[in-house]
Parts: C-alpha cells; sequence; structure tokens
C-alpha cells in the first residue's frame, strides 16, 4: 500500500525462468469507488491471475481498465488473466506498442519466454492491448483522472507513463528502473539519450511517488538514480569513443566509471548495454 488508494506489486530482480513464472515486473493499482485500475499485468497468466487474487484482498470492485506502459512481455502478458475475469476490461498501451504486438512480436515474446521458463510459455494464449494512446491525453476512468506522457523515443520507442494526479503518483514503467541495470535486458529496443531525456521529463512531472517498471517504488531518488546511472554510463563511453577505442576495449574501463552501480541486478551483463550506447554515439557522428 503506497497511499490510501494506491498499491503495487513488486515483481522479482532477475531475468523470467521457470522458478520466477515471469514474476519479473512491478505492477501497480489503484482502487477506487467505481473500479480499480491495472498498470502492467506481468509476465504470465499465472502472475496476473496472482495479481487479481492481490486485488481481491483489498477490494471487490471490478477491475475496468489495464495499461501496458510498453511493448515488453513481462508487462502484458499477464493481460489474458485479467480480460478472462473481466471480458469488458479496456486495455491500452501506446500505439507504436499495439502496432508492434501485432505485427508479429507478441509472438516473439511468447517464444522468448517459453525459452527462458523452460517450455512453459509455450502456445500460451495472448491477449493484447487494443486502445491506442499518442501520449497527452488525459482518460477519465472509474471516476479518476489519468494523464499520459509518452516523451519519444526512450527505453523503447512505445513508453507511456501514467500519471495519477490524485495521489501525485507516476507509473513510469520502465523508464524508470531502480536497483538493476537500467535497460540491460532488452539493450536493442533503447535510445540512451532518449530515456536521459524521459527521466527528466519524469523529474519535471508534479508528483512526490515514482513506481518504477522494476525495483522498490520511492521519491524522487528512484529516477534520479536511473538518470545518474544513464549519464555516467554514457558520458564515459562517449570519452572512451573519442580517445579511439572500440567497445569491447573499453568494457573494462565503463564498468570501473560505474562502480557506484555494482550492487545492481544484471551487473555482470553490462558488456551488451555498452557495446549499444558504442553504437548510437558512433551513429551521431554520421547524423
Amino acid at each position: 500500500k503506497v497511499t490510501d488508494s494506491v498499491y503495487v506489486v513488486h515483481g522479482t530482480q532477475a531475468l523470467p525462468d521457470k522458478s520466477n513464472i515471469g514474476f519479473i515486473s512491478n505492477s501497480g493499482i489503484v482502487v477506487s469507488e467505481e473500479g480499480v485500475v491495472i498498470i502492467d499485468t506481468g509476465g504470465s497468466r499465472e502472475v496476473g491471475e496472482m495479481l487479481l487474487q492481490k486485488i481481491q484482498q483489498v477490494t471487490d470492485k471490478p477491475v475496468v481498465a489495464v495499461f501496458n506502459t510498453h511493448v515488453h512481455g513481462d508487462h502484458w502478458f499477464g493481460n489474458v488473466a485479467v480480460r478472462k475475469a473481466y471480458p469488458n476490461v479496456r486495455i491500452y498501451a501506446h500505439e507504436r506498442a499495439i502496432e508492434r504486438l501485432t505485427a508479429g512480436e507478441a509472438d516473439q515474446w511468447v517464444e522468448l519466454f517459453s525459452q527462458a521458463m523452460d517450455k512453459s510459455a509455450e502456445g500460451a494464449e495472448i491477449v493484447l492491448p487494443d486502445r491506442g494512446l499518442k501520449g497527452g491525453e488525459t482518460i477519465e476512468i472509474a471516476g479518476n483522472s489519468y494523464n499520459t506522457h509518452h516523451t519519444g523515443h526512450a527505453h523503447t520507442d512505445s513508453d507511456i507513463m501514467i500519471e495519477y494526479p490524485a495521489d501525485r503518483t507516476l507509473f513510469a514503467g520502465d523508464i524508470v528502473i531502480a536497483g538493476s541495470v537500467v535497460s540491460g535486458a532488452r539493450p536493442e529496443d533503447f535510445s540512451a539519450k532518449g530515456q536521459i531525456a524521459a527521466v527528466e521529463y519524469a523529474l519535471g512531472l508534479p508528483v512526490d511517488i515514482y513506481v518504477p517498471g522494476h525495483g522498490p517504488t520511492g521519491g524522487r531518488e528512484i529516477p534520479e538514480a536511473t538518470k545518474r546511472f544513464l549519464e555516467v554510463l554514457y558520458d564515459s563511453v562517449q570519452r572512451y569513443y573519442d580517445e579511439g577505442l572500440e567497445d569491447f576495449e573499453m568494457r573494462d574501463k565503463v564498468v570501473a566509471d560505474l562502480s557506484d552501480f555494482s550492487d545492481w541486478s544484471g551487473y555482470d551483463r553490462i558488456g551488451r548495454l555498452i557495446s549499444f550506447v558504442y553504437q548510437q554515439i558512433e551513429a551521431a557522428e554520421f547524423e
């Protein structure tokens, strides 16, 4: 319980596997007199079912709407459980997420999670978001207003952050990550400079509580840590790029520069992230 009406179910700090059944991302819950809104439904049908059980412990109100913050499967695989329990539920996402998922990426996520969870997700039924957002909308749901925010290409090109003004809370999706290497699990999808800009935008909103896509909920210290990690990473890669080093040559130096974050989950896999930032810096040279 975060406020009188906001709850968060925090996932584990890990990659999906058979033991965690995809329970690796956070789910936000807003409870009102008229119904429940879920922000991200988790990484499997089982996680979605668990989420509904948690909700029933605090309210008997129906789930009336879902937001999926971006295209990655650990944030929407639980939709199927919610739609089964509440057939008329509205499921929102950025229009780019819907476009990518319906064009074939949904099946790719099923295959990826099936491999990670030892085939337990193979053939899984999927329910995709079906109400597209551009960002900038204010939506009235169950007697409450929700502001949506999209800053462009950041963690992905399909991120939306959901602001709940009544309780000065921001559900940031994976724009903000606490305690694990930022965008490290899927670096091919992210823009380092774009995500820094998105976190700066989030810090400028009139909110007090930040619910990250992964890791503990908190105040401004959560997005500030995300921003600091990304800035040190980018500045370090840029410096060694300017010195003429290749990505594999600078790896150990960049890792050393990021030593303040060495206790974060995924730190041992940071090499791929460095390579993708290197590619972004290299590409910028030719713009």
